[in-house]
């Protein structure tokens, strides 16, 4: 089975219209998403019907959860919580359930694979240093001891970082060794911060025991031009054309 991986989409549709052509090119027999449908972009109402009718695994971010329950707006900085005020008063009732209804992770998927947003054990929590990847091994080991892979997105930086090992910025192409255990963060579709402007996104060979990352270019102008037509805050439309 070839399962893509995708988080972090943040209403940008043209990124992940691009990233939807490149799956179909790929033989994808399932698709996981690690939250964050909506936010910082101007199309959430399409990215978050298209999402729910590609992926067979879904859980919610934190701008889904903010955006259904506004409740903790001033966790985010002022750019961010502008996009989602904008963004609950665009949607409507119907869409404002659907993502109330996402799941909170971490969420098993299949036997092996653990989906979470943040850090396995707080959605929340950017997953970012040495001794938060050794608590999240700690978690799984405790909480889902027969998971292999944890996928994890929020901070929409691409990584893989082995048990025990470094984290890396992903290869093309990596052979996962039998028996090892891994966090691996596939970046975001919709706001990459990694300075590559381009959709990002992982597909896992079970099969091969391989894990392939993806980037796509898309028409960053067009979502530009949305995001400024729409009143949001000129930084969001800026930061995609350098990828921060």
């Amino acid at each position: 089975m070839r399962v893509a991986i995708l988080s972090d989409i943040h209403a940008n549709r043209e990124a992940l219209e691009a990233v939807e052509a490149r799956l179909a090119d790929l033989r994808v027999d399932q698709v996981l998403f690690l939250g964050d449908a909506v936010g910082y972009n101007a199309d959430p109402q399409y990215c978050l019907a298209r999402i729910a009718a590609l992926a067979g695994s879904v859980i919610r971010g934190n701008h889904d959860k903010t955006v259904s329950d506004p409740a903790n707006l001033d966790w985010f900085n002022e750019v961010a919580r502008e996009a989602l005020v904008w963004t609950r008063r665009t949607l409507g009732e119907e869409d404002l359930g659907l993502l109330a209804g996402l799941p909170r992770g971490p969420r098993l998927a299949g036997e092996r694979w653990v989906l979470c947003h943040g850090a396995p054990a707080d959605e929340d929590q950017y997953l970012t240093q040495g001794r938060d990847a050794e608590e999240a091994f700690r978690f799984l080991a405790a909480n889902f001891p027969g998971a292999q892979l944890a996928f994890f997105g929020h901070t929409h930086v691409p990584a893989i970082i082995a048990e025990k090992g470094r984290a890396l910025s992903p290869p093309e192409r990596l052979a996962l060794r039998p028996g090892a255990r891994y966090l691996i963060n596939p970046g975001s579709v919709g706001q990459p911060r990694d300075r590559v402007p381009l959709a990002s996104f992982g597909v896992l060979d079970e099969g091969e025991q391989v894990y392939e990352h993806y980037r796509v270019p898309y028409p960053i102008e067009k979502t530009q031009a949305k995001i400024l037509a729409a009143g949001l805050p000129r930084a969001l439309a800026d930061r995609l054309t350098g990828g921060w």
